[in-house]
């Protein structure tokens, strides 16, 4: 009796990437991940621009009941400048990770989310603790797909996009 120890092909190579969305899907039908943190952090960087510039306007032109109704009394500018300034390189740090799938600098973002959100808290500022948690969504679930690769450079455009309006 012969041995026969030959490997036996049972078909086509195995393709690695899956041909359905694998993803989670922003609010459940909108976007991909991916999509939702550059959108948000793009919108994230646009208004730390916006309080940067208001709190340098304010700072030169704005009268004491100014300073007051904006809540910028007791505050020093160079401080006000530093923090916005931290906003938007934390927000372009997310825009960074999301376009280049590296999950270190969308951390950046969320702890800069989790931070806000835990003072947000502690002013009992309820409607600012929801908004932080809400920001928190769409990155804590992109650096998940990332780690476990659902979500790669390679199945991006083939399997993970998703848009509801853009393109």
């Amino acid at each position: 009796m012969s041995n026969n120890n030959t490997a036996v092909s049972m078909g086509a190579p195995v393709d690695t990437v899956k041909s359905t969305k694998q993803g989670h899907s922003f609010l459940g039908c909108l976007c991909d991940m991916r999509r939702a943190v550059i959108i948000l952090n793009t919108l994230g960087t646009i208004a730390g621009i916006i309080g940067l510039v208001a709190a340098i306007i304010f700072d030169k032109y704005g009268t004491e009941e100014d300073r007051k109704a904006l809540m910028l009394d007791g505050y020093d500018l160079g401080a006000l400048i530093a923090i916005y300034s931290a906003v938007i390189v934390c927000h372009l740090c997310g825009i960074l990770g999301a376009v280049t799938f590296t999950i270190c600098p969308i951390l950046i973002t969320i702890l800069m989310n989790i931070a806000y959100a835990v003072l947000a808290g502690l002013d009992k500022n309820w409607i600012g603790l929801g908004v932080y948690i809400f920001l928190l969504y769409p990155h804590v679930f992109l650096c998940n797909e990332l780690a476990r690769g659902i979500m790669t450079r390679e199945n991006y455009r083939s399997q993970e996009r998703q848009s509801c309006c853009c393109v």
